[in-house]
């Protein structure tokens, strides 16, 4: 079974994004990058995380629009050297950090996420770890989109939003089943971005707490309905193959050629 002209475009265009000073290539900004800025540049005044950023254009775009502190994570080198060399040259200030996710840092008041969403089976893995770390959203595509909405609410201060993008591609039966377990603890959820590809449909959706929840935080109170359950603890290893493996080079993102970057964007 061929590759859809999507997959095939982003395959492309990170093929095209290898840099020399890093350890492998970085997800170049495409539509569903720009789609996730178009929410950042909303950010005034708030504290920003941007979750995988790849070449940290969402990040940068938060610090731009003036929210008051932006962090950038990725396990990428390449990606984090590159932001920061952007961000020095237009006299921004976001802090890159290199982990997991969203691992060892505390809570932020708008997270943001375009976490690797091509359905990828083992065989399909590409042979450049980086590029997989990219891409690989697992069987379902939605592998990593399922961690980061898990531990939304252990890095979301009172009152904290997550805006994460999702596409097409991706399972909908399992994106249902991630929304329907976000609603169950009590949160919402709505689609506030879309554009149409081809072949392709993105979304971002913004994951508010329940307000039990927020009140709880404030008061140092249980939420009502969670006294006795346990916590589920965040996931620590990156859902991505790390090392070489048979597949093919694969971009994600639209028919512009485009697919994105380590759980990130």
């Amino acid at each position: 079974m061929s590759a859809s002209p999507a997959v095939t475009a982003i395959a492309r265009s990170v093929a095209l994004a290898r840099r020399a000073d890093g350890p492998g290539p970085v997800y170049p900004p495409r539509e569903d990058t720009e789609l996730l800025a178009g929410v950042a540049r909303r950010l005034v005044g708030r504290t920003v995380l941007e979750l995988g950023s790849g070449s940290g254009a969402v990040a940068l775009a938060a610090a731009r629009a003036g929210a008051r502190r932006v962090v950038a994570t990725d396990l990428n080198r390449s990606g984090l050297r590159a932001l920061r060399r952007d961000a020095a040259a237009e006299g921004l200030h976001v802090e890159g950090v290199r982990t997991d996710l969203a691992r060892g840092l505390g809570r932020f008041e708008r997270i943001l996420a375009n976490p690797p969403y091509l359905p990828t089976r083992p065989a399909e893995r590409d042979p450049d770890p980086w590029v997989n770390l990219a891409l690989d959203g697992g069987p379902d595509g939605c592998r990593v989109l399922a961690r980061i909405v898990a531990t939304l609410p252990a890095h979301l201060g009172p009152g904290g939003v997550g805006f994460v993008l999702v596409s097409s591609l991706q399972s909908p039966r399992r994106r249902q089943a991630i929304l329907r377990r976000w609603r169950a603890r009590g949160g919402r959820a709505r689609a506030i971005a879309r554009r149409s590809l081809e072949g392709e449909r993105l979304e971002v959706w913004e994951l508010s707490l329940p307000e039990a929840s927020r009140d709880a935080r404030r008061s140092g109170r249980p939420a009502r309905g969670t006294r006795g359950r346990r916590r589920s603890r965040p996931t620590s290893a990156v859902d991505s193959s790390p090392g070489p493996g048979p597949g093919r080079t694969r971009v994600r993102g639209a028919a512009s050629a485009r697919r994105r970057s380590p759980p990130g964007s």
